[in-house]
Protein backbone atom coordinates (compact mmCIF):
# COMPACT_ATOMS: atom_id res chain seq x y z
CA UNK A 1 0.00 0.00 0.00
CA UNK A 2 2.90 2.35 -0.75
CA UNK A 3 0.35 4.91 -2.54
CA UNK A 4 -1.79 5.12 0.76
CA UNK A 5 1.49 6.00 2.33
CA UNK A 6 2.53 8.35 0.00
CA UNK A 7 -1.33 9.73 -0.19
CA UNK A 8 -1.36 10.85 3.71
CA UNK A 9 1.59 12.63 3.69
CA UNK A 10 -0.33 14.67 0.75
CA UNK A 11 -3.09 15.14 2.27
CA UNK A 12 -2.30 15.79 5.48
CA UNK A 13 -0.14 18.76 4.29
CA UNK A 14 -2.80 19.74 2.04
CA UNK A 15 -5.41 20.23 5.21
CA UNK A 16 -2.83 22.24 7.33
CA UNK A 17 -2.04 24.90 4.44
CA UNK A 18 -3.35 28.21 5.23
CA UNK A 19 -2.57 30.61 2.92
CA UNK A 20 -4.17 28.92 -0.35
CA UNK A 21 -2.07 29.99 -3.85
CA UNK A 22 -4.23 31.28 -6.64
CA UNK A 23 -3.27 28.54 -8.74
CA UNK A 24 -4.95 26.00 -6.28
CA UNK A 25 -8.06 27.86 -6.03
CA UNK A 26 -8.17 27.41 -9.97
CA UNK A 27 -7.45 23.87 -9.53
CA UNK A 28 -9.92 23.68 -7.01
CA UNK A 29 -12.86 25.02 -9.32
CA UNK A 30 -11.50 22.90 -12.01
CA UNK A 31 -11.84 19.92 -9.73
CA UNK A 32 -15.01 20.47 -8.54
CA UNK A 33 -16.18 20.34 -12.15
CA UNK A 34 -14.59 17.32 -12.99
CA UNK A 35 -15.90 15.28 -9.73
CA UNK A 36 -19.34 16.61 -10.41
CA UNK A 37 -19.57 15.91 -13.86
CA UNK A 38 -18.01 12.26 -12.91
CA UNK A 39 -21.14 11.56 -10.46
CA UNK A 40 -23.58 13.33 -13.11
CA UNK A 41 -22.52 11.00 -15.63
CA UNK A 42 -23.30 7.39 -13.35
CA UNK A 43 -26.81 9.68 -12.80
CA UNK A 44 -25.83 10.32 -9.28
CA UNK A 45 -26.34 12.59 -6.44
CA UNK A 46 -23.06 12.65 -4.27
CA UNK A 47 -22.74 14.30 -0.68
CA UNK A 48 -20.06 16.96 0.08
CA UNK A 49 -17.33 16.04 2.10
CA UNK A 50 -15.00 18.70 3.97
CA UNK A 51 -12.07 19.90 1.60
CA UNK A 52 -14.11 19.24 -1.98
CA UNK A 53 -14.71 15.58 -1.79
CA UNK A 54 -17.80 14.47 -2.60
CA UNK A 55 -19.29 10.70 -1.98
CA UNK A 56 -22.22 8.76 -3.26
CA UNK A 57 -23.56 5.46 -1.48
CA UNK A 58 -23.41 2.58 -4.21
CA UNK A 59 -24.89 0.10 -1.26
CA UNK A 60 -27.31 1.06 1.49
CA UNK A 61 -27.49 -0.67 4.61
CA UNK A 62 -29.66 1.56 7.09
CA UNK A 63 -29.36 -0.96 9.69
CA UNK A 64 -25.64 -0.82 9.58
CA UNK A 65 -23.59 -0.14 12.83
CA UNK A 66 -22.39 3.43 12.64
CA UNK A 67 -18.47 3.50 13.63
CA UNK A 68 -17.90 5.16 16.93
CA UNK A 69 -14.57 6.38 18.61
CA UNK A 70 -12.19 3.28 19.39
CA UNK A 71 -14.30 1.01 16.85
CA UNK A 72 -11.67 -1.01 14.70
CA UNK A 73 -12.44 -0.74 10.85
CA UNK A 74 -11.56 -3.21 8.10
CA UNK A 75 -12.22 -1.56 4.74
CA UNK A 76 -11.29 -3.18 1.42
CA UNK A 77 -10.86 -0.15 -0.96
CA UNK A 78 -9.68 0.33 -4.32
CA UNK A 79 -7.74 4.02 -5.48
CA UNK A 80 -8.08 4.97 -9.13
CA UNK A 81 -6.84 7.71 -11.09
CA UNK A 82 -9.99 9.71 -11.92
CA UNK A 83 -9.44 11.23 -15.25
CA UNK A 84 -7.70 7.62 -16.58
CA UNK A 85 -8.99 5.47 -14.78
CA UNK A 86 -6.22 3.86 -14.02
CA UNK A 87 -6.15 1.60 -10.34
CA UNK A 88 -3.11 2.85 -7.86
CA UNK A 89 -3.68 0.73 -4.87
CA UNK A 90 -5.79 -1.93 -3.71
CA UNK A 91 -6.74 -3.74 -1.38
CA UNK A 92 -6.27 -7.73 -1.39
CA UNK A 93 -9.97 -9.48 -1.41
CA UNK A 94 -9.12 -12.93 -2.90
CA UNK A 95 -6.99 -13.31 0.68
CA UNK A 96 -9.19 -11.06 2.60
CA UNK A 97 -6.69 -8.62 3.72
CA UNK A 98 -8.20 -5.41 4.26
CA UNK A 99 -7.42 -2.02 5.30
CA UNK A 100 -7.19 -1.74 9.07
CA UNK A 101 -7.35 1.58 10.88
CA UNK A 102 -9.20 2.80 14.25
CA UNK A 103 -12.32 5.05 14.31
CA UNK A 104 -11.35 8.37 15.89
CA UNK A 105 -7.78 9.21 14.97
CA UNK A 106 -6.27 10.92 11.81
CA UNK A 107 -6.66 9.27 8.36
CA UNK A 108 -6.61 11.29 5.50
CA UNK A 109 -8.60 9.83 3.18
CA UNK A 110 -11.43 7.68 5.12
CA UNK A 111 -11.90 10.01 8.59
CA UNK A 112 -14.78 12.24 7.17
CA UNK A 113 -16.11 9.45 4.96
CA UNK A 114 -16.75 6.52 7.95
CA UNK A 115 -18.37 8.94 9.73
CA UNK A 116 -21.33 9.08 7.38
CA UNK A 117 -21.28 5.17 6.49
CA UNK A 118 -22.43 2.43 7.78
CA UNK A 119 -20.78 -1.12 8.02
CA UNK A 120 -21.83 -2.90 5.23
CA UNK A 121 -22.18 0.20 2.55
CA UNK A 122 -20.58 0.41 0.02
CA UNK A 123 -19.72 3.97 -1.45
CA UNK A 124 -17.42 6.36 -4.37
CA UNK A 125 -15.71 8.91 -2.78
CA UNK A 126 -13.65 11.08 -4.90
CA UNK A 127 -11.19 13.84 -3.53
CA UNK A 128 -9.61 17.02 -4.73
CA UNK A 129 -5.86 16.77 -6.41
CA UNK A 130 -2.85 18.65 -4.69
CA UNK A 131 -0.05 20.24 -6.12
CA UNK A 132 2.20 17.17 -5.52
CA UNK A 133 1.80 14.32 -7.74
CA UNK A 134 2.21 10.59 -7.75
CA UNK A 135 3.28 8.06 -10.02
CA UNK A 136 0.36 7.57 -12.54
CA UNK A 137 -1.74 10.59 -10.60
CA UNK A 138 -0.44 13.99 -11.84
CA UNK A 139 -1.08 17.19 -9.72
CA UNK A 140 -4.01 18.73 -9.61
CA UNK A 141 -5.18 15.28 -10.53
CA UNK A 142 -8.54 14.11 -8.63
CA UNK A 143 -8.37 10.59 -6.68
CA UNK A 144 -11.10 7.94 -6.91
CA UNK A 145 -12.15 5.75 -3.82
CA UNK A 146 -13.83 2.89 -3.97
CA UNK A 147 -15.37 1.45 -0.63
CA UNK A 148 -15.83 -2.48 -1.64
CA UNK A 149 -16.40 -3.39 1.27
CA UNK A 150 -16.89 -2.28 5.18
CA UNK A 151 -16.79 -3.79 8.10
CA UNK A 152 -17.12 -2.10 11.89
CA UNK A 153 -16.09 -3.74 15.46
CA UNK A 154 -16.06 -2.60 18.99
CA UNK A 155 -13.67 -4.12 20.98
CA UNK A 156 -16.45 -6.13 22.66
CA UNK A 157 -17.09 -7.77 19.31
CA UNK A 158 -13.30 -8.16 19.03
CA UNK A 159 -13.20 -10.08 22.22
CA UNK A 160 -16.28 -12.34 21.57
CA UNK A 161 -15.00 -13.47 18.21
CA UNK A 162 -11.85 -14.02 19.72
CA UNK A 163 -12.74 -16.29 22.37
CA UNK A 164 -15.76 -18.08 19.79
CA UNK A 165 -12.69 -18.81 17.08
CA UNK A 166 -10.16 -20.37 20.16
CA UNK A 167 -13.09 -22.31 21.50
CA UNK A 168 -12.19 -20.74 25.04
CA UNK A 169 -15.06 -21.61 27.64
CA UNK A 170 -15.51 -18.59 29.75
CA UNK A 171 -14.98 -19.18 33.80
CA UNK A 172 -16.57 -15.62 33.96
CA UNK A 173 -17.62 -12.35 32.70
CA UNK A 174 -17.71 -9.28 34.61
CA UNK A 175 -19.91 -6.09 33.85
CA UNK A 176 -16.71 -4.24 32.95
CA UNK A 177 -16.06 -6.30 30.32
CA UNK A 178 -12.90 -8.52 31.74
CA UNK A 179 -13.30 -11.95 30.95
CA UNK A 180 -11.83 -14.71 33.04
CA UNK A 181 -10.88 -17.92 31.37
CA UNK A 182 -9.76 -20.68 33.98
CA UNK A 183 -7.05 -23.51 32.37
CA UNK A 184 -5.95 -25.12 35.34
CA UNK A 185 -7.36 -25.00 38.96
CA UNK A 186 -5.07 -23.63 41.55
CA UNK A 187 -4.72 -25.03 45.11
CA UNK A 188 -4.97 -23.08 48.54
CA UNK A 189 -7.24 -19.50 49.34
CA UNK A 190 -7.41 -17.26 47.03
CA UNK A 191 -4.52 -14.61 48.47
CA UNK A 192 -6.26 -11.55 50.60
CA UNK A 193 -5.55 -8.05 50.31
CA UNK A 194 -1.52 -7.13 51.03
CA UNK A 195 -0.52 -10.50 50.02
CA UNK A 196 1.99 -10.39 47.00
CA UNK A 197 1.49 -12.27 43.94
CA UNK A 198 4.81 -13.89 42.16
CA UNK A 199 3.10 -13.85 38.36
CA UNK A 200 4.40 -15.83 35.01
CA UNK A 201 2.65 -13.71 32.19
CA UNK A 202 2.39 -13.18 28.12
CA UNK A 203 0.54 -10.44 27.17
CA UNK A 204 -1.04 -11.00 24.02
CA UNK A 205 -3.15 -8.58 21.42
CA UNK A 206 -5.70 -10.29 19.48
CA UNK A 207 -4.52 -11.33 16.85
CA UNK A 208 -2.25 -13.06 18.95
CA UNK A 209 0.79 -11.29 19.00
CA UNK A 210 2.65 -10.81 21.88
CA UNK A 211 3.88 -7.57 23.46
CA UNK A 212 5.58 -8.28 26.67
CA UNK A 213 5.55 -11.08 29.00
CA UNK A 214 8.13 -13.39 31.07
CA UNK A 215 7.59 -16.85 30.54
CA UNK A 216 10.78 -17.76 28.93
CA UNK A 217 12.60 -15.56 32.03
CA UNK A 218 13.69 -16.91 35.25
CA UNK A 219 12.02 -14.20 37.02
CA UNK A 220 8.26 -13.38 37.76
CA UNK A 221 6.33 -10.21 38.28
CA UNK A 222 5.23 -9.57 41.60
CA UNK A 223 1.25 -7.95 42.10
CA UNK A 224 -0.02 -6.74 45.27
CA UNK A 225 -3.55 -8.18 45.64
CA UNK A 226 -5.71 -4.70 46.31
CA UNK A 227 -2.95 -2.82 44.68
CA UNK A 228 -2.60 -0.54 41.84
CA UNK A 229 0.91 -2.15 40.26
CA UNK A 230 -0.26 -3.07 36.97
CA UNK A 231 -3.85 -1.99 34.75
CA UNK A 232 -7.06 -3.01 35.97
CA UNK A 233 -7.95 -5.73 33.83
CA UNK A 234 -4.42 -7.85 34.42
CA UNK A 235 -4.90 -7.01 38.43
CA UNK A 236 -8.93 -7.95 38.87
CA UNK A 237 -7.78 -11.11 37.13
CA UNK A 238 -4.96 -12.11 39.14
CA UNK A 239 -7.09 -11.71 42.42
CA UNK A 240 -9.11 -14.36 41.46
CA UNK A 241 -6.35 -16.72 40.98
CA UNK A 242 -4.89 -19.43 43.87
CA UNK A 243 -1.58 -20.84 43.83
CA UNK A 244 -0.64 -22.69 40.62
CA UNK A 245 -3.48 -21.74 39.02
CA UNK A 246 -3.10 -21.08 34.85
CA UNK A 247 -5.50 -18.59 33.14
CA UNK A 248 -6.14 -16.23 30.11
CA UNK A 249 -7.41 -12.81 30.81
CA UNK A 250 -9.21 -11.01 28.43
CA UNK A 251 -10.66 -7.28 29.05
CA UNK A 252 -10.99 -4.21 26.80
CA UNK A 253 -8.95 -1.05 27.22
CA UNK A 254 -10.95 0.49 29.67
CA UNK A 255 -9.28 -1.87 31.93
CA UNK A 256 -6.36 -1.25 30.16
CA UNK A 257 -4.05 1.29 28.53
CA UNK A 258 -7.65 3.61 27.67
CA UNK A 259 -7.90 5.62 24.35
CA UNK A 260 -4.04 7.21 24.50
CA UNK A 261 -2.54 3.70 25.02
CA UNK A 262 1.35 3.53 25.63
CA UNK A 263 4.51 3.07 24.09
CA UNK A 264 3.66 -0.33 22.67
CA UNK A 265 -0.01 -0.65 22.74
CA UNK A 266 -2.43 1.52 20.35
CA UNK A 267 -4.89 3.13 22.10
CA UNK A 268 -8.78 2.02 22.45
CA UNK A 269 -6.96 -2.09 22.16
CA UNK A 270 -8.60 -4.69 23.92
CA UNK A 271 -5.78 -7.22 25.23
CA UNK A 272 -4.93 -11.00 26.14
CA UNK A 273 -3.23 -12.12 29.23
CA UNK A 274 -1.74 -15.45 29.23
CA UNK A 275 -0.71 -15.78 33.37
CA UNK A 276 0.40 -18.16 35.94
CA UNK A 277 0.34 -17.79 39.54
CA UNK A 278 4.03 -19.28 40.40
CA UNK A 279 4.30 -18.10 44.17
CA UNK A 280 2.21 -16.35 47.17
CA UNK A 281 3.98 -14.26 49.72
Amino acid sequence: MKVFGFLFVAFFTFSCLSDIALEDEVKAEENEKQILAYFASKNQNPTALAKGGYYFVTKSNPTGELATTGDSLFVHYEFSNLTTGKVLDSTNRSTNSPYFFRYGFSNPVFVNLMSALREGEQATLVIPGTAQAFPDLPAYTPLMVKVKSYVVRTQDDLIREFIAQYKYTVTEAQPDGLRFIRLKAGTGEIPTTGKIVKVKYIGRFLNTKAFDGNMSRSDSLSVTVGGKETVQGFQKGIEKMRLGEKAVLIFPSSLGYGAKGNTNIPGNTPLLFEVYIAKIQ
